[in-house]
C-alpha cells in the first residue's frame, strides 16, 4: 500500500509548513486591515480596534518569521505586498462606505477564530516536537488573538447602533 502524503513528511516539515501557513493567515489579516481602515472612520471604537489589530498582526508576522528562522528557514517575501497597497488605494477611491460594515465585522470575527485555531494547532505541534520555546511564544500569540476577538465582540453593540444610526 502507498503511504499518504502526511506520512511522507517529517513532523518538523509539517510544523514548518503550518508556520508558513499561519504566516499567510497573518499576512491576509494585515492586508484586510489595511484595506478596511479607511472605511471605519464613522466607527471610532472599531477604528481603534482595527489599528491595534494591524499592529498586532505585524508583530505576529514578525514572531512567526523568527520561529521559521530559528529552524533554519529564511523569511519569506515581505507580507505587505503591492496588492495590499493597491487594495487600500482601491478602497479609498471606490467609496469604502458602500461596504457593509456589519458583514465585514462578522467576517473578521470568523477569520479571527481561524487564526486562533491555527495557533492552537501550532502549539500542539511545537510541544510534540519538544519546541518548548516555540510553544510558549505561540501561546502568547494565541492569548493576544483571543483578547482581540473578545474586544471586538464587546464592541458589537456600539457598532450595530452606529450602523443603524447611519442607515
Amino acid at each position: 500500500m502507498g503511504r499518504t502524503k502526511t506520512t511522507d513528511r517529517s513532523a518538523l516539515d509539517i510544523y514548518l509548513g503550518a508556520l508558513r501557513d499561519h504566516l499567510s493567515i497573518e499576512s491576509k489579516a494585515i492586508e484586510t486591515a489595511l484595506s478596511e481602515l479607511p472605511v471605519c472612520e464613522r466607527y471610532p471604537g472599531l477604528c481603534r480596534r482595527m489599528e491595534q489589530d494591524l499592529a498586532m498582526g505585524r508583530s505576529h508576522a514578525r514572531e512567526i518569521t523568527i520561529l521559521l528562522s530559528r529552524h533554519g528557514h529564511p523569511a519569506p517575501v515581505p507580507h505587505e505586498t503591492v496588492s495590499s497597497i493597491l487594495s487600500t488605494v482601491s478602497g479609498l477611491l471606490h467609496g469604502g462606505e458602500a461596504r457593509d460594515v456589519l458583514k465585514n465585522v462578522l467576517a473578521t470575527s470568523g477569520y479571527r477564530a481561524h487564526q486562533i485555531t491555527s495557533l492552537q494547532m501550532l502549539i500542539v505541534l511545537a510541544r510534540q516536537l519538544g519546541f518548548a520555546q516555540d510553544a510558549s511564544a505561540l501561546e502568547c500569540l494565541k492569548d493576544e488573538e483571543t483578547a482581540s476577538a473578545e474586544a471586538l465582540a464587546g464592541l458589537m453593540p456600539d457598532i450595530v447602533s452606529q450602523y443603524l444610526a447611519a442607515a
